[in-house]
């Protein structure tokens, strides 16, 4: 399905039309009413690519809210979490909060797990993190939502405890020039030490073999 947010010649903005097939001049397409038509390249700005997949929806759901909408009476932010409190008759979905999400309005999906990305912004009473893999900026975002407690799920403690002291966060220039020097100085401190442990135990063998010297040329003149 390819779903336009900016109206083109024969379609209307918010329509969601099947793809049919690829067109001469550019993608076969049929609207809802059965008619077919075609985009063109030039439209690509102009939808999305969707993917339909039927989910059962019943009072009380939660509903995760995909795309924006903004109609007369009507105000839908993608992100936005929301309880379904009935179906009418023609499919329409009421809300808890007193919107109707109109007919041809299907970007949603169950709300009941979302990824740390979409909780920004978001503050619930309590959250139940999954943090395999997860890094510090993000596990913070999530583990930061919750009013009351934090329960955090994972299969391998130890390595969560080595993700999250790892950040996201691109080095900038500055930062990788201030490393790298600091991994010179690092090694040329190191390199120091080492030459002069070398030069004292020269030193020190020196100063040990000199009575030995002594002694063996002692011997030598005797022999002779």
């Amino acid at each position: 399905m390819l779903g336009f947010h900016r109206p083109v010649k024969g379609i209307l903005k918010n329509e969601a039309v099947e793809v049919m097939g690829v067109a001469e001049n550019g993608i076969a397409i049929r609207s809802s009413d059965g008619t077919r038509s075609t985009v063109s390249k030039r439209h690509a700005g102009s939808f999305d690519l969707l993917e339909v997949k039927p989910i059962e929806v019943s009072t009380g759901d939660r509903l995760l809210l995909t795309a924006n909408r903004r109609d007369a009476g009507l105000r839908v932010t993608n992100g936005e979490l929301v309880t379904v409190s009935g179906i009418d008759a023609l499919g329409r979905i009421q809300l808890e909060d007193g919107r109707q999400l109109p007919a041809d309005y299907r970007s949603f999906t169950h709300g009941y797990a979302v990824t740390a990305h979409r909780s920004q912004g978001k503050t619930v009473d309590s959250v139940i993190l999954s943090g395999d893999g997860m890094q510090k900026e993000l596990f913070y975002v999530a583990a930061s939502r919750g009013r009351h407690s934090v329960t955090v799920i994972t299969s391998d403690k130890e390595r969560l405890q080595q993700m999250v002291g790892c950040s996201m966060a691109r080095t900038s220039a500055m930062e990788l020039l201030r490393g790298t020097m600091a991994a010179r100085r690092m090694v040329q401190r190191a390199a120091a030490a080492l030459l002069s442990s070398v030069s004292k135990e020269i030193i020190h063998q020196e100063v040990h073999r000199l009575p030995l010297r002594k002694e063996r040329a002692r011997e030598r003149g005797f022999g002779r």
